[in-house]
């Protein structure tokens, strides 16, 4: 079967999970400047996708995320778990409109195993409880 791996901002990983899924298939980045517009992805946190890209054997293409995935001839597109909203719209999307093309998303190992599941609504609360387990942090200054 024809894979495509499709990365986004939230597998930008040598170690992802989906890597194992896809058989060497080719991966490919989509930068969508509407996308990280509508994000509000500033130019910091775009040198950071774009250095992490240059580490990963990846093609990068330019455009509509959506358009640019329709055009590769593959049966699936393989891609990573993701919380955010806006990539979930385009899975779901990518999913209805796909005409054949079959959409996996791939869970990461977790970044911490933790007791309860986490809050996370702030990032503060979070951060106290995982950099425990993260860390094997003892609670001493």
């Amino acid at each position: 079967m024809n894979k495509l791996v499709w990365l986004h901002e939230d597998c930008l990983n040598a170690a992802h999970n989906l890597f194992t899924h896809a058989d060497n298939s080719r991966a490919v980045f989509v930068w969508d400047d509407a996308y990280m517009r509508a994000m509000h992805f500033g130019l910091k946190r775009r040198v950071f996708i774009y250095e992490s890209l240059c580490e990963l054997p990846v093609d990068i293409y330019s455009g509509d995320m959506l358009t640019v995935l329709f055009e590769f001839p593959a049966a699936e597109i393989i891609t990573g778990k993701t919380p955010n909203p806006a990539l979930k719209k385009i899975m779901q999307n990518l999913r209805q409109e796909a005409h054949g093309k079959k959409l996996t998303a791939i869970a990461d190992a977790p970044f911490v195993q933790m007791d309860a599941v986490p809050d996370l609504r702030r990032f503060f609360k979070y951060w106290n409880k995982a950099k425990k387990h993260a860390f094997l942090y003892d609670g001493r200054p």
